[in-house]
């Protein structure tokens, strides 16, 4: 029997802790944005990291990357154990992983032209001749639909869409296993949008790369994820294939967050029943007990309050964290 191949990346129990000032006398309280979460991503493919604004995407995101520095769990690439990882070794993984940012206007340095923008990653990474450097910067601006002829401009002379155009191609321009893609699309208007999704869709067949792409516009996820893990309160509490995510969701909280998206047919959303959660969302430095979700879900149980619910496998695939599928 052939081995499972190895995720291109995963984290096991990883956790992201930070300290917050609280009161006047300036003493700090644990904020545990990421806790305990399981995640893999495999060759060639997408994972959507979906949830509402506070969930801890960007966090795993960054975390994922050695951007920011997990409190605990363990993170590979490749089957390489990175947590630990520092200075020129923590360098020499960095050419694999990479980072498209979400607002295409701050992530450019203004003040750089375009080629010197996406030539830091290759002169910092690859020791390149300067016939080599000007092949590769052209390749890249021919590959993200622009011109070599914009290399010597600077971000302002470019349109949304085109700035994020060019910050895909610095970081897929020393050929990373893995780019998170953080809000990549959510400034951009729909029809821009697409046409980013679908240059992603086409660098990924070209080359393999994998994604981890963090999102809260869910249709703009089922457009270009394989899976789909659900965020909240810093715990994963569904994940899946895209398709029987989105047809037939097994958490409460996915079930709300679906019943937000516009159908485009008329009369199926007048049909449809909205799915509206009252509550406000736990203070994270004091989540509830028991199950995260149970101070506003609609089915709550009285175990609900105090045993965590298990993880527990779904019919179609994937996982759910909820005490009415167990």
């Amino acid at each position: 029997m052939a081995e499972a191949p190895v995720p291109v990346a995963e984290v096991e129990d990883l956790d992201v802790e930070f300290r917050l000032r609280r009161g006047p006398l300036g003493g700090t309280v644990p904020l545990r944005a990421v806790r305990g979460i399981d995640l893999a991503i495999g060759e060639r493919e997408t994972l959507g990291l979906v949830g509402e604004s506070g969930s801890g995407k960007s966090t795993t995101g960054r975390a994922l990357l050695r951007l920011i520095e997990p409190t605990g769990g363990r993170i590979r690439l490749d089957g390489q154990d990175i947590t630990a990882l520092r200075g020129e070794a923590l360098r020499g993984v960095r050419r694999k992983m990479q980072m498209v940012f979400q607002d295409p206007y701050s992530s450019l340095d203004p003040a750089m032209v375009v080629a010197e923008s996406i030539a830091e990653p290759l002169d910092t990474h690859l020791a390149l001749t300067r016939a080599q450097r000007t092949a590769r910067l052209a390749e890249l601006m021919e590959q993200v639909g622009l011109s070599r002829r914009h290399l010597n401009r600077y971000p302002y002379e470019f349109s949304g869409g085109q700035r994020q155009r060019i910050a895909i191609a610095r970081a897929v321009a020393v050929h990373p296993r893995l780019v998170v893609c953080d809000e990549a699309v959510s400034a951009l208007d729909v029809s821009t949008q697409n046409q980013i999704l679908n240059l992603l869709e086409d660098i990924q067949a070209g080359s393999g790369i994998s994604y981890l792409f963090i999102a809260h516009d869910l249709a703009v996820v089922r457009h270009i994820a394989h899976r789909v893990a659900v965020m909240y309160l810093g715990e994963i509490v569904e994940t899946g294939p895209t398709d029987r995510l989105f047809d037939r969701p097994a958490h409460p909280y996915t079930e709300a967050l679906l019943s937000a998206v516009p159908l485009p047919s008329p009369r199926r959303q007048r049909e449809r029943e909205r799915i509206v959660l009252t509550g406000e969302v736990p203070d994270a430095a004091d989540p509830p007990p028991g199950c995260s979700f149970h101070t506003r879900c609609p089915y709550v149980m009285q175990r609900c309050r105090v045993e965590v619910p298990a993880e527990t496998p779904v019919e179609g695939g994937g996982t759910v964290r909820c005490h009415l599928r167990g």
